[in-house]
């Protein structure tokens, strides 16, 4: 999460809730007895909106906390920058809507941020519009992932950069799926794919397009409490079109709502008022508020009070669910990120005459069209993808040739329905292309030439060069040449960098290494062509980072 800190002064957090100074007063004050001996302390909680309000009720309840004036502020969304930098007028209690949102901050013994444990949760559910309520068969039952990832209408995921349900969710789906190594299994990438499309900035805007679209509106994620809220209001008429939510059958995930300290210069008194305030809420008060909010106990169990799935509340029960490990939230992430990164891509692969040698049962530009093939299948249908290839041969007057311009993958082109298919068909021409020495510096200039010349700004402007040798037949352009030309020609506005692939022994690694970082790109050996469809992959979902990384 990213934000700016306002010059000048301290930060002034807003008060959404109230300021409950629990002390003797002659009248209008919350309630408790006179106090013989009581040094008032000032103390500020910020918690999500989600749990603001209860939390609120808790503290002014019977048998509130004594002595202590209390402010419950929305927490900012800079909040974990605001702590990482040491803002002033940091809260003493920060309850979040999920151990996920305190990112990668320290909870370490001695650290600033002390993590404890839940005070409620809210099981993430799949949230579909009434009207079409069994489009994936019994609401009744929990959902399996497999059900709803290969429907011909797979849910959406609220983006999970911006939504701790998405994100839970996301990191849960992970979790199950498992990793191959240091490598995503290409379920998981096929996963975020099908989620992504199509994807909300978060729940409010799923229910928005509901009340727009109703029983056709696409199935999404949220919080069973998210759905007891709306269900509530629309008994009051204030509502919009009616829900159900349904519990996932595995890969579980819940918002969690940690009870967390930010330890500061703290006055006298200060720990003792926030182990009282802590007890207050996890007492009786704070039971009954987390349920009158549409909120479950930590353990995932429904706290007593009215209502049932009409209501908005799931009628299975709910097993406990763990929110996963931080740093494999902060991985997927980065995987989301890169999978759905708004992206323009030159592809430039080598059809010299060596991509015939053998491979296995197979041999090294078959095995380069497959891999292509299948890379094109990481990129969202919002990306801007093109194709060449490059060797001695081909050129009327250049060494390379375009097989499919750069432009929007469901655009229409050459004769296709989208240039998805237009480039699909293309690489399986590839193999048929063979012949000539390899034309390697004047295509890696000319490749970001054309790429910088139509740069998408907010998109990851990339150029993709996949080759088996070393530099054969560029008109009169030497290594030292082609470096100087890309630095030269470099723009940090524009940054267009080379992800170079070496396949097999033969290839000039410590060319493509130089070409690779004069750009802010990077240079992959796939010594074994038979591991370039990995290598591919590998590079494709850290394109997100280039330059810079």
């Amino acid at each position: 999460m990213g934000g700016q800190h306002r010059k000048g002064g301290p930060r002034r957090w807003p008060v959404v809730a109230f300021t409950a100074v629990l002390v003797v007063s002659a009248g209008g004050v919350i309630g408790v007895r006179a106090l013989t001996s009581c040094r008032p302390v000032d103390m500020t909680i910020a918690a999500d909106p989600a749990v603001a309000e209860p939390v609120r009720q808790a503290l002014e309840g019977e048998g509130a906390v004594r002595c202590v004036t209390v402010r419950v502020v929305e927490a900012s969304a800079t909040q974990v920058d605001d702590i990482r930098s040491g803002a002033t007028g940091l809260p003493v209690v920060w309850i979040p809507d999920s151990s996920l949102a305190l990112g990668d901050l320290d909870t370490a013994s001695g650290s600033i941020v002390d993590q404890g444990p839940s005070l409620a949760s809210s099981p993430v559910v799949l949230v579909v519009p009434r009207a079409d309520a069994r489009r994936y068969g019994q609401i009744e039952q929990p959902i399996s992932w497999n059900t709803l990832l290969t429907h011909p209408q797979p849910p959406a995921l609220p983006d999970p950069r911006t939504d701790r349900a998405g994100l839970a969710a996301l990191t849960a789906l992970h979790t199950a799926i498992g990793d191959e190594g240091s490598r995503q299994r290409p379920g998981f990438v096929n996963a975020v794919l099908a989620l992504s499309r199509g994807s909300l900035h978060s729940a409010a805007e799923g229910y928005a397009r509901i009340d727009r679209d109703g029983g056709s509106a696409r199935a999404f994620f949220a919080s069973e409490q998210s759905v007891v809220r709306r269900m509530r209001a629309g008994a009051t008429g204030k509502g919009g079109a009616p829900v159900e939510a349904i519990a996932l059958r595995e890969a579980a995930a819940a918002l969690d709502f940690p009870f967390v300290r930010i330890h500061t210069r703290q006055p006298d008194g200060l720990a003792d008022a926030v182990d009282a305030v802590e007890a207050q809420l996890r007492g009786p008060a704070g039971r009954q508020a987390f349920a009158a909010a549409g909120l479950r106990a930590p353990d995932g169990t429904r706290l007593p009070g009215p209502g049932g799935r009409e209501s908005g509340w799931l009628s299975t029960r709910v097993p406990p669910a763990a929110p996963p490990p931080r740093p494999l939230a902060v991985e997927t992430l980065r995987v989301w990120s890169s999978l759905t990164l708004r992206s323009q891509v030159l592809a430039a692969i080598d059809v010299s005459g060596s991509m015939a040698a053998r491979a296995g049962n197979s041999d090294r530009i078959t095995l380069t069209s497959a891999a292509a093939q299948s890379g094109l299948d990481l990129f969202p249908d919002t990306a801007s993808v093109g194709l060449w290839a490059f060797s001695s041969r081909p050129p009327p007057r250049t060494p390379w040739q375009e097989l499919v311009p750069i432009g929007p993958l469901t655009e229409p082109v050459a004769g296709a329905a989208s240039r998805r298919a237009a480039l699909t068909a293309a690489t399986s021409t590839l193999p048929d292309r063979l012949g000539g020495g390899t034309a390697l510096y004047d295509t890696v200039v000319a490749a970001t030439r054309a790429v910088r010349t139509d740069y998408e700004q907010g998109s990851s402007n990339t150029v993709v060069l996949v080759t088996d040798g070393d530099d054969e037949a560029s008109d009169k352009t030497d290594l030292p040449t082609a470096l100087q030309t890309l630095v030269a020609e470099a723009d940090p506005a524009r940054p267009v960098p080379v992800i170079a692939i070496g396949l097999g022994p033969e290839a000039d690694g410590e060319a493509l290494r130089q070409i690779a970082q004069a750009t802010g790109g990077r240079f992959y050996e796939a010594d074994d062509p038979q591991d370039i469809s990995g290598v591919i992959f590998d590079a494709l979902s850290e394109r997100g980072c280039r330059p810079g990384c």
